[in-house]
């Protein structure tokens, strides 16, 4: 019995349609079995639950309710809750350390007030990710794992068949998603394969605040994949911490290390998918 693919996407995606976005998923995994020389896999289901209406929402009805700060000061959302703004400082604490190019010495002084800028000016030089991008996706995946953690979870359970054995492919903030989803046992027992692309999983401030604390690997098939210039992999590589089972990839993604089209359409990666989810 063939499994269903299930899309996990990550943030930014609000306002835009889901079924072409699902459409952008299964081109960029296309691409990548043909590169492979893998056949295409046309009868095989997938679903792609769709949270990014509900995440800006959320994020927007924080900042309603948020009270008017300095915005050169600290923290760098201020208009969010004080729990979301320390979780997103502690992820670019350790981005910028996961460079490798900062003193450890100077890191607090990097966040010091009116200095949040220059942090994110280092972390854009060394990636190529603008710092604009950075500051959303500490934001966003803050907001999830410190207030939207319920309802996004509900939105993309409704959306994953019963019964059936699932390939579970995510992305970016989609990852935090499926490692959440994943502490669920009824869901992991029929989870053949678990991609994660372009991962936060790598940083602690991200690890400490899963459903499931820590790095605790989740004892299925696990493959993740990575670039080196992707800002929010920078943890990467996993399996010092996360241990077995986890098999790892790193790719270039040329100018759009980010990019889950890209993530897909590279051979070896389809081509564990597509193995997986063709496999009787």
């Amino acid at each position: 019995m063939s499994a269903t693919i299930v899309f996990v996407h990550g943030r930014g995606q609000e306002g835009k349609d889901p079924v072409k976005l699902e459409r952008n998923w299964l081109a960029g995994l296309a691409a990548g079995l043909a590169r492979a020389g893998e056949p295409p896999i046309d009868g095989v289901r997938s679903v792609f639950p769709f949270y990014g209406d509900l995440l800006y929402r959320i994020t927007a009805e924080l900042a309603r309710r948020g009270e008017e700060v300095d915005l050169e000061s600290l923290p760098l959302h201020p208009d969010l809750p004080d729990d979301t703004t320390a979780v997103e400082n502690e992820m670019l604490t350790e981005m910028v350390a996961a460079t490798g190019r900062v003193d450890e010495e100077r890191l607090s002084d990097l966040l010091s007030a009116k200095a949040v800028r220059r942090t994110l000016e280092i972390l854009a030089r060394r990636t190529r990710l603008d710092q604009e991008i950075i500051k959303a996706h500490l934001r966003d995946v803050a907001v999830y794992l410190t207030q939207a953690r319920d309802p996004v979870l509900a939105a993309v359970k409704a959306a994953i068949p019963d019964t059936v054995p699932i390939v579970l492919v995510s992305h970016s903030l989609g990852t935090v998603v499926a490692r959440d989803l994943l502490s669920d046992q009824r869901l992991r027992e029929r989870t053949r394969l678990w991609v994660t692309a372009g991962s936060p999983l790598g940083l602690d401030s991200v690890q400490r605040n899963l459903l499931t604390k820590g790095t605790v690997n989740p004892g299925i098939p696990w493959l993740t994949c990575w670039d080196v210039n992707d800002v929010v992999a920078l943890g990467h590589p996993l399996r010092p911490t996360w241990k077995e089972p986890l098999e790892e990839i790193e790719v270039e993604n040329s100018d759009a290390p980010h990019s889950i089209e890209r993530y897909l359409g590279h051979a070896r990666v389809a081509r564990v998918i597509g193995a997986a989810a063709l496999r009787s």
